[in-house]
């Protein structure tokens, strides 16, 4: 079975935010618990979450009875560390999965329907890494079957897998998206994107 995974990646510490910001308020609910909402709302067969800093307030307050937890011990080492351990444990334990999509939990504004785009065209090109696409934007969420996981299993540290995506330029295809794929670094861009966001309510 060609099985997908959702991937929430939610396990870093906010440095230039200075709190936890998968608690802050987003519409009725929180960032993170808005883009879980998505990831589960979507066609993908099952869906994880990455935790780190903060595991222990967020698994207070947040409900993930219908997602699977993984806790990164290892979470300030950055990024990559994050990847490589989910892959290792999608690897080992989930044999049926073939495909991972990355979303990372601070870009409330990526659409279900964009992610179901995404793994509609995997269905078709199941060797391809998918990217997103907005203009000059070309990042996350992005999809790897399965493939590249031995990669992504020894990514270093803070990098993410950018350097796998370069390296296999011709497997790469992208997906057009209208949506806002801010991610949400600082409490003033956190405002603005508020903001943006009710006012599209």
């Amino acid at each position: 079975m060609n099985q997908i995974a959702t991937v929430v990646l939610a396990a870093g510490i906010a440095k230039r935010m200075g709190e936890s910001k998968q608690l802050l308020p987003w519409g009725d609910s929180t960032l993170l618990e808005t883009v879980i909402k998505n990831a589960l709302t979507t066609d993908a067969d099952i869906s994880f979450v990455v935790l780190g800093a903060y595991k222990n307030e967020i698994e207070e307050k947040i409900d993930f009875s219908n997602s699977i937890v993984v806790i990164n011990e290892n979470w300030e080492q950055g990024l990559g560390s994050s990847i490589a351990l989910i892959t290792a444990e999608i690897d080992k334990k989930y044999p049926n999965i073939n495909a991972m999509l990355f979303v990372l939990a601070d870009q409330p504004f990526i659409s279900i329907l964009h992610l179901n785009e995404m793994m509609k065209l995997h269905h078709k090109q199941n060797e391809s890494i998918i990217l997103t696409k907005k203009q000059d934007y070309r990042g996350v969420p992005v999809l790897f079957p399965r493939k590249y996981f031995s990669e992504l299993m020894l990514l270093p540290n803070d990098e993410g897998a950018k350097e796998i995506i370069y390296n296999n330029k011709s497997q790469v295809m992208e997906v057009v998206t209208q949506d806002n794929t801010a991610d949400i670094d600082t409490y003033k861009m956190y405002e603005a994107l508020r903001k943006i966001f009710k006012s599209e309510k």
